[in-house]
């Protein structure tokens, strides 16, 4: 809530005929490097249907043109194949690998590290 109150973040809900099915957020703001971090996560039984997607693209959108952004990146991990394809789909391009990133459930995670300058984006 802090970060949020002090504009360095911002969590979303993702909404689908009227249900709850993930959220979407800026996991930080970072105005002196202008730069983004985008996470989201959606309900297994949702996915697949370019909700992510669309979703992606808004945010990119503000980052760019609402909060004057030079880079959007996006850390998804290394095994997740669907967030990756999000990544790839609009035009993401892969700049490395953080290993050791994150333990989710017990299990280490690497993670894919995904960036979109203001100068590609479509």
């Amino acid at each position: 809530m802090h970060d949020y109150a002090d504009g360095k973040s911002l969590v979303c809900a993702i909404f689908y005929n009227d249900t709850l099915v993930g959220n979407i957020s800026f996991n930080s703001i970072d105005y002196d490097l202008k730069r983004v971090d985008i996470g989201y996560w959606l309900s297994a039984n949702y996915q697949g249907k370019g909700i992510v997607s669309k979703c992606v693209t808004k945010l990119i959108t503000m980052a760019f043109t609402d909060l004057n952004m030079e880079k959007v990146q996006i850390s998804a991990a290394l095994n997740n194949q669907p967030s990756r394809q999000v990544c790839e789909r609009l035009g993401f391009k892969l700049e490395g690998v953080i290993t050791r990133a994150e333990k989710v459930n017990g299990r280490v995670l690497d993670h894919a590290i995904y960036g979109l300058s203001r100068a590609d984006w479509r």
